[in-house]
């Protein structure tokens, strides 16, 4: 295969991408269709009057729109399959308003701005707003994979795609790495679609350094990637040595930015361009990365989604191997062991591997769903009858966020233990967190980001990849690091996994815990009324002193109070 340069990468693409809209548009012209222009909208809307509500289903990638039907007198809206792409609506008896960020719903005068309780209890349970939901009162999303239509006062809503298996275990494991290479290649050209400058977010990990590789595959020229870096405090999260490794091997531009404690300053900034909270720590370096490559390219692809769809986390992990903890004699599980734990001191550098092994030996008993929604809680039931005062404790805590989970967990009660953990990520953490803020980081910078993880075409192969080629043994994302193998070094590959994290632990004893003082005090909580100060004040004092560390709970605090002043309290007398 001839090696081609990004101009023509550019020129190719864009004719295969117009071949296909053309497949598309002469199959709609051979139905009887006029065409006036050469967009892609348009082309919707054809799609639109010949399939009508099954017109998404024909559409890949990210998307998200509204149609008016002037003949049916109806408004049709659509989302992408994951949600990559937010929609928002507002429906009372006498307005239907929608668009694709809040702020548009807020900025209209029929709608009367209020705190949606149900909201708050779902997002200190996983530090984001899942499914329909959002902190405004009456304003929800349209859930991925959905359309929706209003018509005569009343908005329906349908499934236009679904997770389906179709495991093929006559395939081995060859086939499937095999498989995987080929069908990521063809991803990641398809997502190099575009007319201007194209990069790369370059964690260090094995899911970026993949597309990296895979996009050098198409280029002569040199690759733009970038990385994050960490000064004081924060070495325990710095990555960039094995970015640097992947941008020698693949001879990118590679540009390394480092942070510090100051960069919690963003915090404003970020959650206003959120417009409602997340209380994940990547928004930071999130938000910076994104201004930066602004700087150097308009469009990047990102590793989003490897870790979900290959089985990439410690929780997997953890999850599936209580059942084998269980096995162990009562003695050693209910007394021995929790009592030694208990004698773990807090990492100073930051590490969770000991928090993670005490919430291990907490809830391994339990069943494997309520096992793994403690595993991803970041304040648990108990916990949040403390946090919580007891008026909005007992209005507004009648286990939302239980339901909300154990709706997914139970929707594949015919897939195994792995599948199941997964599709509560791809339902879930995906959509409303990871690809909220990846969407609103970015398109902040006025920076593109495109997931070829995500791409409908991996999301599926994957989906049907035998469990036990996703994790085996103690290897979680067996199967992309035996095709990784074939394309990155394995110092990359097999090394301990950080993520893109922030040093907060660290950071909040030192230079930050004024900046915590700051908007965790005693009248700034009590002001807002739904919480319990002294169970505040005791969290905030067991991680200074290193007694815990509590780094997401401070954050996923702190996160709210920020935006609560800036949307709530601040808005009291409008």
């Amino acid at each position: 295969m001839a090696v081609l340069k990004p101009k023509e990468i550019r020129e190719l693409n864009e004719q295969e991408r117009k071949d296909k809209l053309y497949e598309l548009r002469n199959e709609l012209i051979n139905k009887g269709h006029i065409f006036k222009t050469n967009s892609d909208t348009e082309t919707i809307l054809h799609l639109y009057e010949e399939y009508g509500e099954q017109a998404p289903s024909y559409l890949k990638g990210m998307f998200g729109f509204a149609i008016f039907d002037s003949k049916q007198q109806k408004i049709f809206l659509a989302r992408d399959r994951y949600g990559i792409k937010p929609l928002y609506y507002y429906l009372d008896n006498n307005n239907f308003l929608f668009g694709s960020e809040i702020k548009s719903i807020l900025a209209n005068p029929h709608y009367k701005k209020s705190l949606d309780n149900t909201g708050v209890e779902s997002y200190f349970s996983f530090g984001y707003i899942p499914s329909d939901l959002t902190l405004f009162g009456g304003i929800k999303k349209i859930p991925p994979a959905s359309h929706a239509t209003f018509h005569s006062k009343c908005l329906e809503f349908s499934t236009y795609w679904d997770y389906e298996s179709h495991i093929d275990y006559s395939l081995t494991e060859v086939d499937y790495v095999d498989s995987f290479l080929e069908k990521f290649s063809s991803a990641v050209e398809r997502h190099l679609i575009s007319d201007v400058p194209l990069g790369a977010f370059l964690s260090g990990g094995i899911d970026s350094s993949i597309v990296v590789a895979m996009m050098n595959k198409f280029s002569s020229d040199p690759i733009e990637t970038f990385s994050i870096g960490y000064g004081k405090g924060g070495s325990e999260f710095d990555e960039r040595g094995y970015a640097e490794i992947i941008a020698k091997k693949f001879n990118t531009n590679h540009h390394v930015f480092e942070l510090d404690a100051s960069i919690i300053h963003l915090l404003y900034e970020i959650i206003n361009k959120l417009e409602q909270p997340v209380g994940d720590a990547s928004i930071i370096p999130n938000y910076f990365l994104s201004f930066k490559v602004k700087e150097y390219v308009t469009v990047a692809l990102s590793g989003l989604g490897g870790d979900e769809l290959c089985g990439g986390y410690e929780r997997y992990l953890g999850t599936l191997l209580a059942n084998y903890y269980n096995r162990l004699p009562l003695l050693l599980r209910k007394q021995v062991l929790p009592n030694l734990v208990k004698l773990l001191p807090d990492s100073k550098k930051g590490r969770h591997f000991q928090n993670r092994l005490k919430r291990f030996i907490e809830y391994a008993h339990l069943p494997t769903d309520e096992r793994y929604f403690r595993f991803i809680s970041k304040f648990n039931s108990r916990e949040k009858s403390l946090l919580f005062n007891t008026d909005f404790y007992n209005e507004n805590t009648n286990s939302n966020s239980d339901d909300i989970f154990h709706s997914y967990w139970n929707k594949f009660r015919n897939q195994d233990e792995l599948l199941r953990l997964l599709a509560i990520d791809m339902n879930m953490y995906i959509p409303d967190d990871l690809l909220l803020l990846s969407d609103s980081m970015s398109m902040a910078a006025s920076l593109e980001v495109r997931v070829p993880f995500l791409d409908h075409e991996i999301v599926e192969f994957f989906w049907n990849i035998p469990s036990n080629l996703k994790i085996k043994g103690l290897n979680k994302k067996y199967l992309l690091k035996k095709a990784a193998e074939k394309l990155i070094p394995k110092e990359v590959i097999y090394r301990p996994k950080k993520g893109f994290s922030v040093p907060l632990t660290v950071w909040f004893r030192n230079e930050l815990r004024s900046f915590v003082e700051e908007h965790l005090y005693k009248d700034s909580i009590s002001a807002i009324g739904i919480f319990n100060y002294e169970y505040i004040r005791k969290i905030l004092d067991e991680h200074y002193r290193g007694y815990a560390n509590h780094d997401e709970k401070i954050f996923t605090l702190l996160v709210f109070v920020i935006w609560y002043k800036n949307n709530i309290e601040n808005s009291r007398s409008l």
